[in-house]
């Protein structure tokens, strides 16, 4: 199987497209991952010099245009100089949505059809016809969240051809995160990580790739030899941005991810409006999420069938399902009973049976369930 592209590879041959002599009349992308659109778009203002921006380089809003008048703009040709620039961003908002044909409309992709025509400044067969031959004195730079249905006529006029590149970047997956950061550190800054830094940066910024290239700026600003990134360097430098959530905690410890456990129960014990209900919050997901983890491995000893199971136990979704079944390598049928004596500690001891803090609490809790092996609780000590 071959390998598939990744959103940075994809980026750079982009950004060669645009500074080299094989530039198109015509770029349109897509996606909601605002980073490689605005970084090409920046790449698009600079074919144009400085001094001649004001009278070649326009700058659009979709909601604030009509297309009649972007057409007009880019048959226009360049006042002294080789080309013009015209970006129009979000330019799907130059349509109403609301005039689609019902039955063209694709709700399960996501993407928008919008073959009906358009009351006033243009449709969108005025921007088909101009894509079919484009003015190559000008430039025009599209980008929108979102992307025409395939199966419409501006979707099929905007894929990739001679005088058109199109391409939507998806956010970058978890599981590709650190490799991303290797490579953009090394290809911006010259810059490389331990092993460990790349895992900290990941867990503290998370895929937000604008707030992650600010936390690599700052770290290659600091850099006063010619040495990897460390952890401690992350530690120092880097501000905790990413938002995690009950889910990432759950997944943290279904992973037996220590480090990452303690991290994200720091942020939701400093995010807490009262520590002591937040702690009560996550005790009582957890004991809800771990016996489901219990009654799933149950069920599967008694050689119920998955569906079933899944039915039992009232998981609706089957990726869910999937994943508290998968948690029960990790807190096999046996080590269940420790795990909910745990809980219940934690319970007593945030209810008045402990002079210990919430967040103690919380993190004690965390240190029983994520040991190298687990252990009973019995006769623990608040």
């Amino acid at each position: 199987m071959a390998k598939k592209t990744s959103s940075l590879e994809h980026f750079k041959a982009f950004l060669e497209e645009l500074k080299g002599p094989d530039i198109k009349p015509v770029y349109a992308f897509f996606g909601e991952e605002s980073f490689f659109l605005d970084r090409l778009q920046d790449a698009a203002v600079s074919i144009i010099p400085e001094e001649s921006r004001d009278f070649n380089l326009d700058v659009l809003y979709g909601l604030e245009v009509k297309i009649d008048k972007v057409i007009s703009m880019c048959r226009s040709y360049p006042m002294m100089a080789e080309r013009r620039v015209v970006i129009v961003r979000d330019f799907m908002k130059m349509f109403d949505a609301r005039q689609a044909e019902p039955e063209q409309a694709d709700t399960v992709s996501g993407e928008i059809s919008l073959d009906a025509p358009d009351p006033g400044g243009g449709t969108s067969d005025d921007l088909i016809s101009y894509l079919k031959q484009p003015n190559p004195a000008t430039l025009l730079f599209l980008s929108s969240e979102k992307r025409p249905a395939a199966t419409t006529r501006l979707g099929k006029a905007l894929k990739k051809s001679n005088t058109v590149t199109s391409h939507t970047f998806d956010p970058v997956d978890e599981y590709r995160l650190q490799q991303w950061i290797i490579e953009w550190a090394s290809m911006e800054h010259d810059l490389s990580f331990e092993d460990n830094a790349i895992q900290l940066l990941a867990f503290h910024v998370g895929n937000h790739l604008q707030q992650l290239t600010v936390e690599i700026e700052k770290l290659a600003a600091s850099r006063k030899e010619d040495r990897p990134v460390t952890d401690r360097d992350v530690r120092e430098l880097v501000g905790l941005t990413r938002e995690y959530t009950m889910f990432d905690f759950q997944d943290a410890l279904f992973d037996r991810n220590s480090e990452k456990a303690m991290m994200i129960a720091h942020q939701l014990m400093h995010k807490a409006d009262s520590p002591a209900g937040e702690v009560i919050k996550i005790i009582g997901f957890l004991y809800a999420t771990f016996g489901k983890v219990w009654h799933i491995q149950r069920l599967t000893r008694k050689g119920l069938t998955p569906g079933l199971i899944q039915e039992t136990v009232g998981v609706k979704s089957n990726f869910y399902y999937k994943k508290l079944a998968g948690a029960g390598q990790k807190y096999p049928l046996s080590v269940c009973p420790w795990l909910f004596e745990a809980l219940l500690d934690a319970d007593k001891a945030i209810k008045g049976f402990s002079r210990q803090s919430p967040e103690s609490v919380l993190l004690m809790t965390v240190k029983k369930l994520l040991p190298d092996r687990v252990i009973p609780t019995r006769n623990a000590i608040w």
